[in-house]
């Protein structure tokens, strides 16, 4: 009977993937570049930091050998 269910299930699952709007590859490429062009100014990870403190990256120690 669990066999049954989960197989169901399973069919279910792929009834649903396969009803999935599908892009081309290229398509979603060039949407990812554009959105990533737009917002680069607000990305301090490309732009950096104003002040080091602003970092929240910045380790707070030196470094130690043991």
């Amino acid at each position: 009977m669990a066999a049954i269910s989960q197989q169901k299930k399973m069919v279910e699952q792929l009834r649903q993937e396969a009803a999935l709007e599908r892009k081309p590859v290229s398509e979603c490429v060039r949407e990812m570049l554009q959105f990533v062009e737009k917002e680069k100014e607000g990305d301090c990870l490309v732009t950096g930091f104003a002040a080091k403190k602003d970092n929240p990256f910045q380790e707070s120690g030196g470094c130690s050998l043991l």
